[in-house]
């Protein structure tokens, strides 16, 4: 049972406080086995939380609350309850490096470290009488707008996608010519391109706990698209000819999004693309072709390559996206250049470092690697390519959250399929 009534109806229940406050009473004799996380949505600078966001954060917490107990709440002012069993401490945390993504661009949020910090969520603890988080709830019913109890804090947490970047050795074939390409770009204009469209998710995963999906990236599979136009061709031997190609394969990805062909594309969604491609009339048109509410949910990826080819360019791109409402990460980064990536001045929402089995050899030798993490930030760093449990593990060690990869991918494979969920009236 979820008590979280929709927004409109919020202002005729008074009760809902009375209903927390009755939970509470019924799990007495467990109460030591829960904590509760307060998130205060209210905190935001945007004027109202829009219902598809506050329909996305309930359903963040869903699958944890009814694997091990709890309750979800939702109270007058807009702020939320997540009542847990402790044992499930690292999938909330999780669960909350997804809520970090949700609202990041929220000027709340913007300069934050982490949502404790910041004062959006807070926990506590429910045994002894839950006392602290009593008062909480009892002084949003009295109008109060903030609370000054002993809070229990949350201990501290320690190239293209499926594109010939990713290929081990090569077997031996022609190299691609302008003639080629030609051809090859035709086909893609009579190709139904949505069979082309593969996806892999970015996942929270801290601890044990199962990944929390974040979002999907988009790609076209090279190796596939070469198989199928021109398999005993290399489409990546000659680098210009392949990035004219990237720029054809970009603009029929961002077609085959704005007219739906995917058939489930409707956000939480990142897609690589060339810095050149978000300047062009393609992009204005996708732009113009989707909804304006889920500009906030689509990342768009760009290969540090390319970025530096015309850093005037990127600066021109990422601005007009940003400003559109779109997120920007930057893709392409090994362990070694870390040191050298300013996040902040280049003003990145995300960036993505690649996984390497010398990724532990890189920072033994380099004892300043842990200030480089903190510097680029560990909330806005995906650790990518990731195919083995040993990422995840030495991931978690530097404070990293966000992961994706093959061993991800059959991570999220292995849970049970989500089960529908609708708001309780």
């Amino acid at each position: 049972m979820f008590a979280f009534n929709k927004p409109e109806q919020e202002k005729t229940s008074l009760t809902k406080n009375t209903l927390i406050l009755d939970y509470l009473m019924r799990m007495e004799k467990d109460l030591d086995k829960y904590r509760a996380l307060c998130i205060f949505i209210h905190k935001l600078q945007s004027q109202k939380v829009k219902a598809m966001q506050r329909q996305e954060l309930i359903e963040t917490f869903e699958n944890v609350i009814k694997k091990s107990g709890g309750e979800i709440f939702g109270l007058p002012n807009e702020d939320m309850v997540v009542i847990f069993n402790k044992q499930a401490y690292d999938e909330i945390l999780a669960c909350l490096v997804k809520v970090r993504f949700m609202f990041h661009d929220d000027v709340f949020l913007q300069n934050s470290i982490d949502l404790e910090s910041a004062k959006f969520v807070q926990f506590f603890e429910l045994g002894n009488g839950a006392e602290d988080f009593k008062k909480l709830i009892k002084s949003v019913d009295a109008g109060e707008s903030g609370f000054r109890g002993k809070v229990a804090s949350a201990p501290q947490s320690g190239g293209r996608v499926g594109s010939s970047f990713m290929t081990g050795p090569r077997k031996l074939r022609r190299e691609l010519t302008p003639s080629m390409l030609a051809k090859v770009q035709k086909a893609l204009s009579m190709t139904d391109f949505s069979s082309l469209i593969r996806r892999q998710s970015v996942c929270a995963v801290i601890g044990k706990s199962p990944p929390q999906m974040l979002f999907d990236e988009v790609f076209v599979s090279i190796a596939d698209l070469r198989d199928m136009l021109l398999p005993d061709v290399d489409l990546t031997a000659n680098p210009w000819l392949f990035q004219h190609l990237t720029e054809t394969l970009d603009k029929r990805v961002l077609v085959s999004i704005s007219r739906h062909d995917d058939g489930s594309l409707t956000n939480n969604f990142s897609i690589n693309l060339n810095v050149s491609t978000i300047l062009s009339d393609e992009f204005l048109e996708f732009d113009d072709n989707i909804n304006a509410s889920m500009r906030s949910s689509i990342v768009l990826e760009l290969q540090l390559v390319d970025i530096f080819s015309d850093v005037k360019a990127f600066m021109l791109a990422k601005t007009f996206a940003q400003y559109r409402g779109y997120k920007i990460c930057i893709d392409g980064i090994t362990v070694d250049k870390l040191k050298y990536i300013d996040r902040e001045n280049l003003n990145s929402d995300l960036i993505k470092i690649i996984w390497h089995p010398s990724f532990m050899d890189v920072i033994n030798e380099d004892k300043h690697f842990t200030d480089y993490v903190n510097k680029a930030e560990r909330a806005r760093m995906i650790l990518c390519r990731v195919d083995d449990p040993q990422a995840v593990e030495i991931g978690n060690s530097l404070g990293i959250n966000l992961y994706q990869g093959r061993y991800i991918q059959r991570m999220l494979l292995a849970q049970p399929r989500k089960t529908i969920f609708s708001i309780k009236k």
